[in-house]
């Protein structure tokens, strides 16, 4: 397990007491905390374990619990830093994410497989923890196509929101990604050890969040493409026992949980390559085990940036357990949490998805993927949520701005709404932003955070622009209760689905 060291920066703050509620005992040790100057009333605990390391006989297996609490509790942690991020998969492709908002990537290269660590920021204490009510939980899984992504991106630190609002806590999680979170390997019971991650992550919180001041009852699971197509198979995996009380998903979607590797051979392929082929199922797999964590992410990298076709791709495999190949049929027999959730999707997705080039692509190109890849899957949640009438609220994020969107033809991207939901839009980008931009930014943040605080009454806000606003359960074919969102000069407004639900197919 890696050890935290504390930041130069800390020598200037003041010294560390419990009553500054820096110092937090949980079922894995006692965490020592830090706040910086650009956030003073928010507490930050980074690099926290959440599991056995994922190394040896661990390696593409379920994560293990840590040692039994009693037996850590004295154990000191300085959660001052990021953990490393989970074994990446590179790639040589010029995306706008490469090319325009680097942002949105891992902030620092360092990888490591010892990767199962997530990180918590609440608000600052006051006088005691126990002094102040329990504040609402979002749990949130990074993106990242299921090949790389963390923790670490400085487009979705939420230390800025949280410094304004005083009223929640983020808890941001790592998760192993590509063949290390999945094999899909012959010799396996577990095919998607990286989804188990997540709720392993979610059960470190459910046992200890209350000691940051949390509300357990109150946990909201949020994600954002991979991470959002995560919490969409989530809700179908833990249909009796979430933990959670309400899912959020950007722009994913459960449907895009299926990876076409049927016959099991992209693990077996690998394998041949690092020195490992030629074996039975059981020996491949204790062979793969053997090799070093950094002799298989470069074959794995080295392979897709050759070009070499067929294409060599580790993502959550439809085991039926955690990922599904039928999430209408799960739905129509109530095996989906029965939860509120708010999904939608941004109206120039498909601009994530295509090489990058100055001018960009054509309108018809940008439209045809949007939908295809990101709209018409939402679309399709949103429709197996109706079937058995679960409380469910639609959005289109319609937001382009110059300091988020440098290209004018990149709109409202795939991500381009995380910035505003963390608040990080006016602080890491590329120039200031307008006074449209912060109202944008206040509405959505309040939105999801009045879900987050009582998912059941449903989300409502407070805008310069629109005064008070409840936001309606969304029912297909039923009207305007789709809310569009930062569409020109207009910070939200009700519109029909059918702008999005036309064109797919269900």
């Amino acid at each position: 397990m890696r050890s935290s060291t504390l930041l130069p920066f800390l020598a200037l703050l003041p010294p560390i007491s419990c009553s500054d509620g820096l110092v937090v005992k949980t079922t894995v040790g006692t965490l020592h905390g830090f706040i910086n100057a650009s956030s003073p009333l928010v507490r930050q605990f980074l690099g926290v374990p959440y599991a056995e390391p994922p190394l040896g006989a661990l390696r593409f297996a379920p994560p293990r619990s840590l040692a039994a609490p009693d037996a850590r509790t004295t154990v000191a942690i300085h959660a001052t830093s990021f953990a490393p991020s989970c074994m990446q998969q590179g790639s040589n492709s010029s995306t706008i994410y490469t090319a325009q908002v680097p942002q949105f990537l891992i902030s620092d290269g360092t990888t490591s497989e010892d990767c199962l660590y997530l990180n918590v920021w609440a608000p600052a204490a006051g006088a005691t923890i126990a002094a102040r009510a329990p504040v609402p939980v979002f749990v949130y899984i990074p993106g990242g196509g299921f090949t790389s992504g963390g923790a670490n991106s400085i487009a979705k630190f939420p230390d800025r929101w949280i410094q304004r609002t005083q009223g929640h806590i983020v808890v941001v999680i790592n998760y192993r990604v590509n063949v290390f979170g999945f094999p899909n390997a012959k010799g396996l019971e577990d095919l998607n050890p990286g989804l188990l991650d997540q709720r392993k992550a979610l059960e470190w919180v459910r046992d200890n969040i209350a000691s940051f001041g949390g509300d357990p009852s109150r946990i909201t699971l949020w994600g954002q493409s991979a991470g959002g197509a995560s919490v969409g198979s989530y809700g179908y995996a833990y249909p009796s026992d979430p933990i959670v009380t309400s899912l959020i998903y950007d722009s994913g979607s459960a449907e895009l949980l299926v990876s076409s590797d049927a016959s099991q051979s992209n693990f077996t392929f690998l394998a041949g390559r690092v020195g490992c082929g030629g074996l039975a199922a059981a020996p491949e797999l204790d062979c793969m085990r053997n090799v070093s964590a950094v002799t298989i992410e470069n074959a794995l990298s080295s392979y897709a940036i050759s070009g070499a076709r067929p294409s060599l791709g580790f993502t959550p495999f439809p085991d039926n357990k955690t990922a599904f190949s039928n999430t209408t049929d799960r739905a129509v027999r109530g095996l989906l949490a029965k939860i509120p959730a708010i999904l939608g999707s941004n109206t120039n997705e498909g601009a994530g998805f295509v090489t990058y080039t100055p001018e960009g692509p054509g309108a018809e190109t940008l439209l045809a993927l949007t939908q295809s890849i990101i709209a018409c899957p939402v679309a399709r949640d949103v429709r197996n949520r109706n079937l058995i009438g679960l409380p469910t609220y639609r959005y289109q994020y319609a937001g382009n701005f110059s300091n988020l969107s440098p290209a004018p033809w990149m709109g409202a991207y795939h991500s381009a709404e995380l910035p505003l939901l963390f608040g990080t839009h006016d602080q890491v980008f590329n120039g200031p932003s307008s006074a449209l931009e912060y109202n944008v930014s206040y509405t959505m943040q309040a939105l999801w955070l009045a879900f987050a605080s009582n998912p059941e009454a449903g989300p409502a806000s407070r805008s310069a622009d629109t005064g008070y606003f409840a936001w309606p359960e969304y029912r297909q074919g039923n009207g305007s209760d789709m809310l569009l969102l930062a569409s020109g000069e207009t910070v939200q407004q009700l519109v029909s689905g059918e702008r999005i639900d036309a064109d797919c197919e269900f």
